[in-house]
């Protein structure tokens, strides 16, 4: 990780570019991303040359010096190269899952075998023994930045939260099981319609136009028209439960959750969400400030990390 002062040589993608006004004239303030997450960079005096043959989403080799400015590290600029595509490997922008991704989608189907009412059963068995649609599904992050922000993203977030759903089941006896866990596996099946993957993450233009719930809600009712015989109250609650998931208005959800299912599937979903997110931050944020993460704009706080000997340092008056 670089520090302060340290000269730097990478290869990035342009995220964003901006004309920014100083005492000194114009700037161009860039942010650029990798693996490694997004990297803020200041070029001083720029070119008109360098602006015109920079654009957004360019793959780019930067040489700089990296200073420390309001609690996080930038790169002040020295050069700026854009690269064509025989230069750079578009894998290495886009992190992916820690685990297989198809032992991430195995484990996916696992829960499915489990569950008892028949129509869901059928349900889920269409969907996910699609080929079209396993490979779009494990393949798919499930955000652009903020948690499960890599290749198999989508994977890992909806298997987690089955663990977490099944574990409520035995806690709440009194909801229906298998309704909980179908929503969990089927509530961000527009993800994969939302967000594309190339040398970034970024929204397709239905993601940008139409949005994930609503896409999901699509292709969730044509699924369900497949299948003979499957009830309407069944098939209305489990598509509240994918219009409310994001648990308010402002939020993005064109409904409030209203099934106990649909509250838990929405707790469910941010208790997940939350607890990725954060731990992407620690991983990547390895003891630059110390025993604090640098300021986390999406939680409104910087993170205690704790340093390497906690726990082996004994209190005061301690026998120990």
């Amino acid at each position: 990780m670089a520090k302060a002062a340290e000269r730097v040589e990478r290869v990035m993608v342009v995220a964003r570019k901006d004309w920014r006004d100083s005492v000194n004239g114009k700037f161009l303030l860039f942010q650029f991303s990798d693996k490694e997450g997004p990297l803020k960079g200041v070029l001083w005096q720029p070119t008109e040359e360098i602006d015109r043959q920079i654009q957004v989403n360019d793959v780019v080799r930067i040489k700089g010096e990296m200073k420390a400015y309001q609690g996080s590290y930038e790169m002040h600029v020295a050069s700026i190269v854009k690269l064509n595509e025989k230069e750079y490997d578009a894998a290495q922008f886009v992190p992916v899952a820690a685990e297989e991704t198809l032992d991430l989608y195995n484990e996916v189907f696992g829960v499915v075998s489990t569950v008892a009412n028949e129509h869901l059963r059928k349900l889920l068995e269409n969907i996910f023994t699609d080929e079209e649609f396993k490979h779009s599904f494990m393949r798919s992050p499930a955000a652009r930045v903020w948690h499960h922000s890599f290749i198999g993203g989508l994977a890992q977030h909806v298997r987690d939260m089955a663990l977490l759903a099944l574990r409520a089941a035995e806690v709440y006896p009194e909801i229906d099981r298998d309704l909980l866990v179908t929503g969990v596996l089927v509530h961000d099946l527009g993800k994969v319609q939302e967000l594309e993957v190339s040398n970034r993450i970024d929204y397709s233009d239905s993601g940008r136009l139409i949005g994930h719930i609503v896409l999901g809600v699509e292709l969730l009712d044509g699924r369900i028209r497949e299948i003979d015989g499957f009830p309407a109250d069944l098939a209305l609650k489990l598509k509240h439960m994918v219009l409310s998931h994001h648990g308010s208005l402002e939020h993005g959800s064109p409904v409030v959750p209203m099934t106990i299912e649909a509250i838990l599937l929405h707790y469910i979903d941010n208790l997940d969400a939350q607890a990725r997110g954060t731990l992407q931050v620690l991983d990547k944020d390895t003891s630059r400030f110390g025993n604090w993460t640098e300021y986390v704009k999406l939680l409104d706080r910087f993170i205690y990390r704790g340093d390497d000997s906690r726990g082996e340092t004994p209190l005061e008056g301690s026998d120990a």
